[in-house]
């Protein structure tokens, strides 16, 4: 298992250091993003590519839906404790976390059920080739169109604030 340089990682809980209780989550964002850029080489190998943090580099954070989504200003304080918890070495413990906290900051979750697990909670995407709205599980990871159809991998994207305003969504 690769590992981050202990410098790169440090920096992130440098950073983190800058977020306090008056942080808006938006901050928060950007925080993780500048990082992410910054250092965008270490995101494009497993295991950090694997969970798709070096895609989140391209996103542009002032058109996502930050203050709709399930992370709560009270949650900055968990990131943090969660951030300096982690270790340099445990990169695919920070690449499934950062993945997580991402997805949960720059999506809004519905209430619809999944037809696969049963469980409350889909996170709203985008079809990047359809441009159907499609759900996604917390649970389980099963997504589906809107229309029903099945997602095939790597087929989602984050759907803007903007977006999901034109379809009365938020």
């Amino acid at each position: 298992m690769r590992t981050l340089p202990v410098y790169v990682w440090r920096e992130l809980q440098l950073a983190m250091t800058l977020l306090d209780g008056n942080s808006s989550l938006r901050e928060a964002l950007g925080v993780i993003l500048l990082w992410i850029r910054d250092n965008y080489k270490y995101f494009t190998v497993e295991p950090f590519s694997t969970y798709g943090i070096d895609e989140f580099s391209h996103i542009d954070e002032n058109l996502m839906p930050v203050e709709f989504s399930s992370f709560l200003p009270g949650d900055i304080a968990h990131l943090k404790k969660v951030i300096f918890g982690y270790q340099a070495n445990e990169a695919e413990l920070i690449a499934r976390f950062l993945r997580d906290t991402m997805e949960a900051l720059v999506t809004v979750e519905t209430d619809r059920q999944c037809p696969r697990c049963q469980s409350d909670g889909m996170r709203i995407f985008v079809g990047k080739y359809n441009g159907l709205l499609a759900y996604q599980c917390n649970v389980c990871g099963h997504s589906t169109y809107s229309d029903g159809s099945k997602v095939g991998g790597g087929e989602l994207e984050f759907v803007s604030e903007k977006r999901l305003r034109e379809l009365n969504m938020i």
